[in-house]
């Protein structure tokens, strides 16, 4: 099969690999339609994520057809249309009984050395990871119902609901999807920043924000002030890797309001001073990937048309291109928000 490669730090070749075989009675074999360019394929591309090292086929944002099953697979056969969840946990430390297997402290992650990925043409996958994709849904849909069960656990996590104000930092794949999942669940104002306008537009015009600032051309802080008529906001997201965001979050939030660090993976230390922390009572938050329950949500926001949660995808290139499609992820050119991989 082909296959593009993560050779060496900013470097993918197109190569050709076996077919995986599949390694347990209940895992499967499915053949790749479309994947995604996720922000932590980029951190591998440069060379700064923890576990995601060359050489390494990456690519976790997939949908395809299920083209062979192990004899212990019951729920799946070949031919049928899929999407994946793209993790494999324990299912017996306390996070995974509990349902939070986003955070088992043994999970993988599908597209590293130990478990190749979607920018090849197959991949093996255990039939836990997957779910059927409805007729109703192009694969491209399909792939990126994993960006937006990311999007739906942010917002659980801050436990946004109907008339709370939210300010998203950063309106990339998973900014822009925060602020459409963060409109469902009633928000209101909704505020994008971004130092993109291409990232805003589709924010806006697309995915349900009512208001955009483009940074770091106004006073940020003061039109945040202003659009919560002096409040602040209930909630900050913090979706762009820049450490000076979680002040200008700190700046913005309410008394007693949260910030959700959602993507801060950079190599500068985040520094704050602690009573800006203190005095207002603000909580400080994380979120990481999403479980079960959050891929169900996703699957009904995206079959019910309730977000349009392909607005991000810009460019559809062949897994051939995938060293000019990371180039593009990186650089934003071409307007460029998800590049995804098709076949």
């Amino acid at each position: 099969m082909k296959a593009s490669l993560l050779e060496s730090i900013g470097h993918l070749v197109m190569i050709e690999t076996p077919v995986p075989e599949i390694p347990r009675p209940d895992w499967a074999l499915v053949q790749v339609k479309a994947t995604g360019i996720c922000g932590s394929e980029i951190h591998a591309f440069e060379g700064n994520h923890p576990f995601r090292k060359p050489p390494a086929i990456m690519g976790h944002e997939m949908a395809g057809v299920i083209a062979k099953v192990g004899p212990a697979v019951q729920a799946f056969s070949p031919g049928d249309r899929v999407f994946v969840d793209p993790q494999r946990f324990c299912g017996e430390c306390p996070q995974c009984r509990s349902g939070q297997i986003n955070v088992c402290p043994s999970k993988q992650v599908l597209g590293t050395a130990d478990w190749p990925g979607a920018f090849g043409d197959f991949v093996v996958v255990p039939e836990y990871t997957l779910f059927h994709l409805p007729d109703s849904l192009s694969f491209v849909e399909g792939a990126m119902i994993e960006p937006l069960s990311v999007a739906v656990r942010a917002v659980r996590r801050a436990s946004v609901e109907l008339g709370m104000s939210v300010a998203v930092l950063g309106t990339g794949s998973i900014g822009g999807l925060i602020c459409g999942v963060a409109r469902v669940e009633g928000a209101q104002p909704v505020i994008a920043a971004d130092i993109r306008a291409h990232c805003l537009d589709t924010a806006h015009e697309c995915l349900g924000a009512t208001h955009r600032i483009l940074l770091p051309n106004v006073d940020a802080a003061a039109e945040m002030r202003r659009l919560t008529q002096g409040q602040g906001v209930d909630v900050v997201f913090i979706c762009a890797d820049s450490a000076a965001l979680v002040n200008l979050g700190l700046e913005v939030v309410k008394p007693q309001g949260k910030i959700v660090l959602v993507a801060l993976m950079t190599t500068e230390p985040v520094t704050f001073m602690a009573h800006q922390v203190i005095r207002k009572e603000i909580e400080i938050s994380s979120t990481f990937a999403g479980n079960e329950k959050d891929v169900h949500r996703a699957l009904e926001l995206a079959q019910s048309k309730q977000i349009d949660h392909t607005a991000i995808v810009s460019h559809q290139l062949p897994v051939e291109s995938a060293q000019y499609g990371m180039e593009l992820a990186i650089t934003k050119k071409d307007k460029a928000i998800k590049i995804v991989l098709i076949r």
